[in-house]
Parts: structure tokens; sequence; C-alpha cells
């Protein structure tokens, strides 16, 4: 009697077993498809609220990169691989570098810009390709040396795709400079100052000259930087670099004559006193030249060849 009536209550209990399991399961089911159902509502709702492709044009053209931004960021989030709004945000982002003052958000842009400009590239036509690659190359060129090769080599596709950008020689002479590849630079620049001609391509034109060891040339556009600009801090560092090569050509006379034109204009100008320094040197009085070079460090206390000077 007790084997038979245990018997009856393994029964029960299996029984009992299989119906909670079956119950379970029909509960994570029903569990299951509510999260769907949810989910698809929350993704249609999402996406109803989302800001139509028109309104990020018209930040765009109103150059509202702050509202573009914010836009294109929450479409990513339901439309991650759209090429068409990768590449807006990643414009916006690079816009929005140029106007920060804080150099870690700056960065911050700067990578974000690179990071989904690089996801549009294989989501849009060979035609887009072409602003984008030019925006690639200023934002590589602006993450600095390391980054000097990837920003000539996206310029130059843009370049080479019909690309009319006003500074697009300017920035390949820059990535070009940050390389050691004077040569291409000076030929990058010299295309710049036709299309856009300022003080300042001069100036830097005249430094890849130096570079090359081309001091005529260098000296024909320093003096022509100082006869054009009204920037009176590029005058004196133009006076200073033609005093330097007047100095290495063994004009000791007129690079003192650069060099005296500047502190006239700015006492505390501490490459000026180098200079005079060196000057003074080329002349075996030492007493002086120390003196100057001591000027000079105290003026600006990580001024290398002054320190190297008295170290000596």
């Amino acid at each position: 009697m007790r084997l038979r009536s245990s018997s009856k209550k393994f029964l029960l209990t299996s029984r009992h077993s299989i119906f909670t399991g079956s119950l379970i399961r029909l509960v994570l089911i029903i569990l299951f498809a509510s999260i769907i159902v949810f989910s698809a509502l929350a993704i249609r709702s999402r996406m109803n609220t989302l800001p139509p492709v028109s309104e990020l044009y018209t930040d765009w053209n109103n150059e509202n990169y702050a509202s573009l931004h914010e836009k294109t960021s929450r479409i990513l989030q339901v439309h991650p691989l759209n090429g068409e709004v990768l590449a807006l945000h990643g414009f916006a982002s690079y816009y929005l570098s140029l106007a920060e003052t804080d150099t870690a958000l700056t960065r911050d842009y700067l990578v974000e810009s690179i990071t989904t400009l690089r996801k549009a590239w294989l989501r849009v036509s060979s035609r887009e390709r072409v602003s984008m690659a030019y925006i690639l190359g200023k934002a590589y060129y602006q993450r600095g040396v390391f980054y000097a090769d990837l920003a000539l080599k996206y310029l130059d596709y843009a370049m080479n795709n019909g690309a009319e950008y006003r500074d697009i020689h300017e920035f390949r002479g820059l990535a070009a400079e940050l390389l050691g590849d004077y040569r291409l630079a000076i030929a990058s620049f010299s295309e710049a100052l036709v299309h856009d001609p300022s003080d300042l391509l001069l100036f830097t034109l005249a430094r890849n000259y130096s570079a090359v060891e081309d001091t005529v040339k260098a000296k024909q556009y320093l003096l022509e930087t100082i006869r054009t600009t009204s920037d009176e801090l590029l005058e004196l560092k133009s006076r200073y670099e033609l005093g330097m090569i007047l100095h290495s050509e063994g004009n000791v006379e007129d690079a003192e004559k650069e060099f005296n034109a500047i502190l006239e204009k700015d006492p505390n100008y501490a490459d000026a006193h180098y200079g005079l320094g060196v000057v003074y040197e080329s002349r075996e009085d030492m007493i002086l030249a120390r003196a100057s070079w001591r000027r000079a460090l105290r003026l600006n206390p990580v001024h290398g060849k002054a320190r190297e000077k008295l170290t000596l």
C-alpha cells in the first residue's frame, strides 16, 4: 500500500512539473513578443520624430553646425550606416573643431569628423567623395605631423578629382612642409599664391625656400612680405629671417640693421636680441654677444638657440 501511494504521489508531482514548465515557456514567449512589439513601437516613434533631410541641409547652408551635429547624431542612432548623414555629421564635427577653444574638445571633434567620414566613404558615390576627401585632408593636417601623410593623400585625391576649393593648395603645401617635402610645398604654396595671394603665403614661401637653401628667392619673398604686410608681428618675423640670411651670407652690417629695426618696434623681441648676439659673435665681441643671448633668454626662457650659445 505504501508503495502504491508513493507511486501515485510521484505521478501527480510529475504532471505538476510538466504543467509548470509549459507555463513558464508560455510566459517567456509572451514576454519576448512584448519586448519585440514595444521595441518596434519605440523605433517607429523615434523615426517619426527624426528631423527630415531638408532640415539638415538648411542647417548646413546657414552654417549652423551645432544644430546639424545634434540632428545627425539623432538620426545615426537609428540609421548608423546612412552615408549621406554620416558625411554631414563629419562635416559638422570638423567645423565645430575650428570654433572650439578647448584643445581637448578640438581633438575630439577632429577624431569624430575623421571617423564618421571614413565610415561614409564606402557608402557614397565617387562624386560625393571629393568634398569628403577635402575635409578629411584638412582634418588630418590639423591632427599634426604624424597624420601629414594621410592629409596629403586625401588632399591629392580631392585635387585630382576636380576639387576647386580656394585653400586646397595651401593645405597641401602645409602638409608637404610637415613631411619635409619642401619642393612640393613650394609648388603648392606658389599655386595658392596665384589663387589667393596673402602676406602669410609670401612668408611661408620664403621659409620653404630657406629650407632648400635658395636664399635669393627666400630674400625676395621676405622683402615682399615686409613691403606688403600690415601685420606687425609678421613683419618682425620676416625681418628676423632676413637678418639671419644676410648674416649667413656675410652681410653683417645689413643683418644688424634688420635686428635693430625689429627692436625699434619691439624692444622685447627675443629673436632680435639673439640675432644681435650672433652679429657680435662674428665680430669676436663675446661680451656683447653673451649679454645679448642672456637678454634673449630672459625674455624667452625656452629660447633654444640662445641657451645653446650660452652653454658653449
